[in-house]
């Protein structure tokens, strides 16, 4: 359909032709068909944080925050994007990733489920920084090739150095959305 829409030339909109006054019926008729084609989707869905802290182990744990449940309705991609603040109580480096599942979220403090997939992360710190400084980020990623038929969760995961604290400072934020 959208390219039939491509391929209507302006004489196809003209409403005096063949005759003045006989085109408005499909005047209306091919402009209900583009608005329906060019209608932006609204497919988004966030998550934020509320002073989330993860006890770290050495290995990617998730955080427990995510979004619910979405399918792709356009496309089969996601625009994924995450704004985080956190601190953590040491001088060692600290990652953020975001997963996608097609299962439950692990809760706070658990590793991925088996199958879990890594969308996009960071490091923010880049090396030692002082304990419990907040430090600010912020990515986006294109998560494409999804299925249409399914339905994806996506949630927040970090990694840190062992036996320390991360903390998600509150306004942290997941977002994933459909492009229009």
């Amino acid at each position: 359909m959208r390219q039939l829409l491509e391929n209507i030339v302006p004489l196809h909109w003209d409403s005096g032709k063949p005759q003045a006054g006989s085109g408005f019926p499909r005047v209306k008729f091919l402009q209900s068909i583009s608005d329906l084609f060019n209608r932006p989707v609204n497919n988004r869905l966030s998550a934020s944080t509320n002073a989330t802290a993860t006890t770290c182990n050495g290995g990617v744990q998730s955080t427990g925050i995510g979004t619910g449940l979405q399918q792709p309705k356009r496309y089969a991609e996601f625009t994924v994007k995450a704004r985080v603040t956190f601190n953590v109580n040491s001088v060692g480096p600290a990652f953020v990733y975001v997963y996608r599942t097609l299962g439950p979220i692990p809760a706070n403090g658990a590793g991925p489920n088996a199958g879990d997939v890594i969308v996009g992360g960071d490091s923010f710190l880049g090396g030692p920084t002082t304990s419990g400084v907040p430090q600010c980020g912020a990515f986006s990623f294109l998560d494409s090739g999804l299925d249409a038929t399914k339905q994806y969760r996506y949630y927040l995961a970090v990694l840190g150095p062992n036996g320390n604290t991360l903390n998600l400072v509150n306004a942290s934020q997941l977002l994933v959305m459909e492009r229009s």
